[in-house]
């Protein structure tokens, strides 16, 4: 058992006064060390904290004996825990930068991809406009009619057609060579 087990017991009994003395002897060492590695005086008194709640829990063991200077127990605590901060800040970092690189290319991509849809759309329905413009007029009549749902055998009286077997060739044929137009419009 080493001479500061006394800081052990103090913590078992809740003995302030003892416990400020603590803080006193090993807060600003432990604020040195974190603040030369990069860290800030908050940060340091988060870990000198996080250490003494730690001491304090092993504490609560009635068979936990201190075998070392408490100053030394605290070091090798807050620089284990400031090494895990470290990485664990790293790693935030690099999850946070993954996530908004692939948010952002998604984004992007998507936007770009979106933006290329539409246009290649708009391209293809100026080409089918074009391409129905330069079929017959009875052609365009037929389809149009077909198109806006009239039944064949109407669009067959309103065509001046004997037989919807003659409209149905007709709107093939029409069909055909829309897209033959269409096709050699680029």
């Amino acid at each position: 058992m080493h001479a500061d087990q006394r800081y052990i017991e103090a913590f078992r009994s809740n003995d302030e006064r003892v416990i400020r003395e603590l803080y006193k002897q090993h807060s600003s060492q432990v604020i040195r060390w974190v603040v030369s590695r990069g860290g800030a005086s908050a940060d340091a008194q988060d870990i000198f904290q996080e250490a003494l709640v730690a001491i304090f829990e092993k504490a609560q063991n009635a068979d936990f004996v201190l075998t070392c200077p408490i100053g030394a127990l605290i070091h090798v605590i807050c620089s284990r825990k400031w090494v895990d901060r470290i990485r664990q800040k790293s790693r935030d970092v690099g999850v946070r930068k993954g996530e908004e690189l692939r948010y952002e290319s998604e984004v992007e991509g998507d936007v770009l991809i979106e933006a290329e849809e539409v246009l290649a759309e708009q391209a293809r329905q100026v080409r089918m406009r074009q391409a129905f413009q330069q079929i017959s007029e009875l052609c365009q009549r037929l389809l149009t009619l077909l198109s806006n749902g009239m039944k064949a055998p109407e669009a067959a009286v309103q065509l001046q057609m004997n037989r919807v077997d003659t409209l149905y060739r007709r709107k093939n044929a029409c069909t055909e060579r829309w897209r033959e137009v269409y096709q050699g419009i680029r």
